[in-house]
């Protein structure tokens, strides 16, 4: 799979990066969400890892300007954050992501989840936020 990984911290973006590449899937990361516009303007992927909560411009609004753009509309989103209140998790069901892995996580569960995410396209029912 093609999976972009986008979070501002760059311990995460390394661990998702040896984690996912292990696996045998191709990974690109991006440290802010303009870099992550950048790179599925110009590269298809399978699966979006999404960071919620970055400076500038932040997850939530990287998931609502893909969800407007006909070209990233059904790229599956999986947030992978730190944050863990119900307000976070029902914001990604809301807005068709696919997934919601809490940090910290082990690599079985993300596999797992970037597996299910891969399955599906952004707005099918039975999201697992």
């Amino acid at each position: 799979m093609r999976i972009l990984a986008v979070d501002d911290e760059e311990d995460t973006r390394t661990l998702l990066k040896e984690i996912l590449s292990s696996a045998g899937h191709r990974v690109t990361v991006a440290a802010t969400a303009i870099e992550a516009m950048v790179h599925v303007q110009m590269n298809r992927y399978d699966v979006v890892l999404l960071d919620v909560t970055m400076p500038g411009i932040d997850g939530h609004e990287l998931a609502q300007v893909m969800s407007n753009n006909w070209e990233t509309f059904e790229i599956p989103i999986l947030v992978v954050s730190a944050r863990s209140d119900p307000e976070s998790k029902s914001w990604a069901r809301l807005n068709g992501c696919v997934g919601y892995v809490e940090k910290p996580f082990s690599a079985a569960e993300l596999l797992e989840a970037v597996e299910e995410a891969g399955k599906t396209t952004r707005g099918e029912s039975g999201t697992k936020a």
